[in-house]
């Protein structure tokens, strides 16, 4: 059974039960979207969709350009310095909807006919390969998070370039659509401290990782390096990109 069926199957679901929850009031209304919940629950795609195969030779050399640093903070982090989530474009879409829309497989649903808030669309958590159809149960992570970057020298930036930064929708790894759960999870930590359970997204994960850090001109420490050559190598065999006998120290 392909994903691609997968997502069918659960848009057919999808809207069968709004067409239902349309007939229904009160108690029923609710259990019918408990239902839809339910059933779009039993189409999980087994294996996580974050695997890709970048270029290592280039993410390595990425790696390699990096500043090596201790982490460290001139000042403490405030979360509501790094402002989020903002409208750039008023068009009354915020970052969030912004990326909620972009990343959806299929055409997403409003609140309001004023096409603002997402509510319904159709998501794969890149990490656990779960399928999602309901906006409420995913977040928008911030791949390098807000916090680490802070410590990595954002806490150097002014007030626009952190809220360039939380808001950054240039580079589609800055942004993504992930299980609420596994954001939770991850929090804060680098990548020598949480990575994906599953492997399979280990390649994909470093790779968006080194690209964020390097566009921000963020710094990495030696264990973050370590872990993320080490989550680098699931991507082929290492000794096709020459890592063997190389030193992260």
């Amino acid at each position: 059974m392909g994903v691609r069926w997968l997502a069918t199957l659960a848009s057919v679901l999808f809207f069968v039960g709004i067409a239902t929850v349309a007939c229904d009031t009160g108690t029923d209304a609710v259990d019918t979207v408990r239902k839809i919940r339910e059933d779009a629950a039993t189409l999980v795609v087994p294996e996580p969709t974050a695997q890709i195969n970048p270029d290592v030779v280039d993410v390595l050399g990425a790696l390699k350009r990096l500043e090596v640093a201790q982490r460290r903070s001139g000042i403490e982090y405030d979360r509501h310095d790094w402002r989020h989530w903002i409208d750039t474009d008023k068009d009354c879409q915020d970052t969030r909807a912004e990326v909620l829309i972009l990343e959806s497989s299929e055409s997403v649903t409003f609140a309001t006919d004023k096409g603002c808030r997402v509510t319904w669309g159709e998501w794969v958590g890149p990490w656990s390969g779960e399928l999602f159809v309901d906006a409420s149960d995913v977040d928008v992570d911030h791949h390098v998070p807000l916090g680490h970057a802070h410590i990595s020298g954002g806490w150097r930036w002014d007030e626009d370039q952190k809220r360039a930064y939380a808001n950054d929708l240039t580079n589609p790894n800055s942004l993504q659509v992930t299980d609420a759960s596994v954001n939770r999870s991850k929090g804060k930590k680098p990548p020598d401290e949480w990575r994906p359970d599953n492997q399979s997204g280990w390649c994909r994960y470093a790779a968006d990782w080194i690209s964020v850090k390097r566009q921000w001109n963020l710094t990495v420490t030696n264990p973050e390096v370590r872990a993320l050559t080490d989550m680098l190598a699931t991507c082929g065999d290492p000794r096709s990109w020459g890592l063997q006998g190389e030193s992260s120290e």
